[in-house]
């Protein structure tokens, strides 16, 4: 169990992260709100105009395509990239995640399986989205 003083430290922190939080909230949204009107204007901005950025998928959606992949037969990880269109070292980097840490996949002599864990995982995913 926690000592009191750790225990105290880390709602301290909460409170202030939290706090911190709600007060950048607003004028970041502000700064947004004002961006996309100098640009409706025809104005612009002042900034160098960043590139646009891909939408982030969700939590979940990438591990999702993977294990989704070994269950419909993909069995290395090579395989999978070329499947799904995901860098191959990121799907590298999930398939040894998800066999050595989180033991979703198994590797035999067939090459890649999902476990019991693995395709509850995936179910569980594919009912969030």
């Amino acid at each position: 169990m926690a000592s009191p003083i750790l225990r105290e430290t880390v709602k301290k922190l909460k409170d202030r992260r939290a706090l911190l939080q709600k007060q950048v909230k607003g004028p970041l949204a502000e700064l947004a709100q004002i961006e996309e009107d100098l640009i409706a204007l025809g104005a612009g901005t002042t900034r160098k105009a960043a590139a646009p950025r891909k939408p982030r998928t969700p939590p979940g959606a990438t591990q999702a395509t993977i294990l989704r992949a070994i269950r419909n037969g993909a069995t290395e990880p090579a395989e999978i990239a070329a499947k799904t269109g995901l860098p191959a070292a990121a799907v590298k980097a999930a398939v040894t995640n998800a066999t050595n840490k989180q033991k979703l996949v198994v590797r035999g002599p067939n090459g890649l399986t999902l476990t019991k864990a693995g395709r509850d995982r995936l179910a569980a995913l594919e009912a969030a989205s």
